[in-house]
């Protein structure tokens, strides 16, 4: 109870007993007396405050501060990106034919399998190829005396280097001697042919034909594939032709793991617009072994563009339809109005509106507002 209470309720009681009021009824008032005195000395008893209470609601008022992430901004460079589709092809490749028809003896391959210049890839049974070459020999052997008979008896010698060359060919046409050469290049062709080398090195594909099936049953025996060295085909449309220079460097990215970019180099720009309005682009690249023929990627190319302030795109918001990034200064956030020059996938170039050196908030900036209260996290 307060000093300002107990004043009270002395001064109730010095009331009460200057009232002139006989004992008799006095007594008689003794326990509504009572109960005024009950009744006034609690409300007159007041607790002591323990805190200031304008203190504790302008600290209830104060809001908390928002953590952010910054960026000291800085000139550095800035990356042009120009983004197209593509489609990988092998630098190199051979399709395998069968050259005779027959029946496949042997197949040492299947798809996907690497394979040397000069690699035995097949046999076809060489039985009637090996009859028809010794035939093919001992033609032109018999050829061959045909003719020598032919000089004797029709000039007297069989030296052709004392005959014209017009009585030489006469002689060779009537034995023989020229369709039995022309039969044994032939026989030994289709007899080199039952064997099936491959013409390059690289990888297996489209194999469908089987063993002990005939060789005409398909169109060829399969592809080679070389994928040290690929090629993308891709195309621009005809006002980034300027963007573009041989030997350029691109990422190309597979769809299939965006994760994985691969660096090339730009080989060859055709100089032609097509009906389109597209031209057609050529980069070369060394394979990590992730891609294969006939993949679809995209391509990525940079050109450097030095002494821009760069700053992530995570810094770029939107406030009254304009372009803002929040910069700190102490512990506020404070709104700049922005110009953007260029962007690229992961960074936009600015113009105007920000200065070397400024704290860009890069992260907790989508609810900020003009002077918010913010401190780094």
């Amino acid at each position: 109870m307060g000093k300002n209470g107990w004043f009270q309720n002395i001064y109730i009681l010095y009331r009460l007993i200057s009232i002139r009021i006989k004992v008799p009824e006095l007594m008689k008032q003794k326990f509504p007396l009572a109960l005024v005195l009950l009744l006034v000395i609690p409300f007159s008893c007041k607790p002591k405050k323990s805190e200031n209470l304008e203190e504790m609601a302008r600290l209830a008022a104060r809001p908390e501060a928002v953590l952010v992430k910054t960026v000291k901004l800085e000139k550095s460079t800035f990356y042009h990106e120009l983004i197209s589709n593509g489609k990988v092809s092998s630098s190199e490749k051979a399709v395998v034919p069968f050259k005779i028809n027959g029946i496949i003896k042997e197949l040492r391959i299947q798809n996907g399998q690497k394979v040397k210049a000069g690699e035995l890839m097949a046999v076809i049974d060489d039985f009637d190829y090996n009859t028809q070459l010794t035939r093919a020999k001992q033609g032109l052997e018999k050829a061959e005396i045909n003719f020598r008979d032919d000089l004797l008896s029709n000039f007297t010698t069989s030296d052709t280097s004392r005959l014209p060359a017009a009585k030489i060919k006469i002689s060779r046409i009537r034995s023989g001697l020229n369709d039995a050469i022309t039969a044994l290049e032939i026989a030994e062709y289709n007899y080199n042919n039952t064997r099936v080398f491959s013409p390059i090195s690289g990888v297996v594909a489209n194999l469908e034909a089987k063993q002990w099936n005939p060789s005409q049953n398909y169109k060829n025996l399969c592809s080679v594939f070389f994928v040290e060295t690929m090629e993308v085909q891709f195309s621009v449309i005809e006002s980034e032709y300027s963007f573009l220079s041989r030997n350029m460097p691109v990422g190309i990215i597979p769809f299939t793991d965006d994760s994985i970019q691969i660096k090339g180099n730009i080989s060859n720009i055709n100089p032609q617009v097509d009906d389109t309005g597209m031209i057609k682009v050529t980069a070369t690249l060394h394979n990590n072994g992730r891609l294969i023929d006939g993949m679809n990627v995209k391509v990525v190319i940079r050109k450097p563009v030095p002494d821009r302030l760069v700053v992530p795109k995570e810094a770029l918001v939107i406030r009254q339809g304009k372009d803002v990034i929040f910069i700190r200064q102490d512990s506020l956030a404070i709104w700049k109005y922005v110009t953007v020059d260029s962007e690229n996938s992961t960074s936009i170039s600015i113009k105007e509106g920000l200065e070397a050196g400024d704290l860009v908030i890069t992260g907790g900036n989508v609810n900020l507002a003009h002077e918010t209260i913010v401190r780094e996290q």
